[in-house]
């Protein structure tokens, strides 16, 4: 492996959060939580090789929101989690926790399309859901934000493989 420092960690987590909302996030000047918040991600992280990163934002009616990055290395996951509201940029809770990538436990698998009837316009397995389980407690429904571009796919697909890969390990 090449030789890398936190700042090229750093700005690889940066690049990661992409989509609509976090540029919404990254635009409005009013969120100072989330420069830490990505700074936490990255020391987590440390110096391990990012392998997998899934994220979303959601934002319901009335501006209160959550965020979540999962950030998979060789041997550890990073959970992060921020909520807050839109109108009080000031007052968002983050957690940022670094756990064994082992001890995967559980993988639970729905809304795949059906294995009998295939459309040209929504192939098989179609955009479904792994909601996976640590032995620690931890407990994530992945992807985290709906599938829109081919390489979110190509993502997700990879990150699939690897937990069925990890599962009982």
């Amino acid at each position: 492996m090449a030789h890398r420092d936190l700042t090229e960690v750093l700005e690889e987590v940066g690049r990661s959060l992409t989509g609509e909302a976090w540029l919404r996030l990254r635009s409005d000047d009013r969120a100072e939580w989330f420069g830490h918040f990505v700074s936490g991600i990255a020391l987590a992280v440390g110096l391990r090789p990012i392998e997998h990163v899934d994220s979303g934002v959601r934002v319901d009616d009335v501006g209160v929101f959550s965020a979540k990055v999962v950030v998979f290395t060789d041997n550890t996951i990073v959970f992060a989690d921020a909520i807050g509201r839109s109108a009080d940029p000031y007052d968002v809770a983050t957690t940022v926790v670094a756990r064994p990538r082992s001890g995967l436990a559980q993988l639970t698998i729905s809304d795949a399309n059906s294995a009998f009837r295939r459309d040209l316009f929504d192939p098989w397995p179609g955009d479904f859901k792994v909601t996976a389980e640590w032995s620690y407690g931890a407990k994530v429904t992945f992807p985290l934000s709906p599938i829109e571009t081919d390489d979110h796919r190509a993502r997700f697909s990879a990150l699939y493989a690897a937990l069925i890969d990890a599962l009982g390990e």
